[in-house]
């Protein structure tokens, strides 16, 4: 589905603790408003994601701590109720410490009122053509501890570290060994989700050479990144799988 983005200036940095408080705020609001709102959130590595219903309709609030991204999916501003959730959504990404913003397009009438509020229309994901290859796959750290990688110098994957009960098949690197050890000794491994702003579908056999064509290079980014900030990290922000 074609969707919109906006650059947002954040009223801090991410503000993960909020969240929750916010997902009940959003469907307080529309509670007001005068429809019946279920709402659940979901809370996974390095995102989250708060589902709203009604009887009619449903849609989702995603946010992406590693990406600094809210997205509202599913949601059309076809009546004043909901330009006037759109505009309290836009501010809670602000609030909650949100770089960019984006909205899936419903209708076609969507994109006008988010082009008035300066957003920029992003197209339909294309499917990635092609064998993956090995010399242009990158890794770099996205926020904290998670990990970006990608293809053609564009977004591709994002990673979280995970605690798992054995390694996965592959070569264990001294990188990969020294964090651990560094750790408390139990295996590492990532995530993966497709990144938000990726501008392509990965097909599953893609997906696959992108982690293994980049195992190396994760573990020695993650690795200095923990070397440096040992002391600041919280390993309760490691989820185990």
């Amino acid at each position: 589905m074609p969707r919109i983005e906006m650059t947002l200036r954040p009223d801090s940095d991410w503000n993960a603790e909020g969240i929750e408080d916010w997902s009940y705020a959003l469907a307080a609001f529309l509670t007001e408003k005068g429809k019946g709102i279920k709402h659940h959130l979901r809370l996974l590595p390095g995102y989250q994601i708060i589902k709203l219903s009604t009887d009619e309709e449903e849609w989702e609030v995603l946010l992406s701590e590693s990406e600094r991204v809210v997205m509202l999916d599913g949601f059309s501003v076809y009546g004043s109720v909901e330009r006037e959730f759109a505009y309290f959504t836009v501010k809670f990404a602000r609030q909650i410490g949100a770089i960019h913003f984006c909205a899936s397009l419903v209708r076609d009438e969507d994109e006008v009122f988010w082009r008035s509020l300066g957003a920029n229309f992003r197209p339909d994901p294309v499917p990635l053509k092609g064998a993956i290859k090995r010399n242009l796959v990158g890794v770099e750290q996205l926020h904290k501890l998670s990990l970006l990688v990608t293809y053609k110098n564009e977004p591709v994957l994002c990673l979280e570290p995970i605690f798992c009960n054995t390694h996965a098949p592959g070569p264990i690197s001294l990188a990969q060994r020294r964090v651990e050890k560094l750790l408390g000794g139990q295996p590492l491994g990532f995530a993966s989700r497709v990144a938000m702003q990726c501008p392509w579908e990965v097909g599953k056999t893609q997906w696959d050479h992108l982690l293994a064509f980049s195992r190396l290079q994760v573990f020695d980014v993650f690795s200095d990144i923990v070397f440096k900030q040992y002391f600041s990290i919280d390993l309760r922000e490691v989820p185990h799988l």
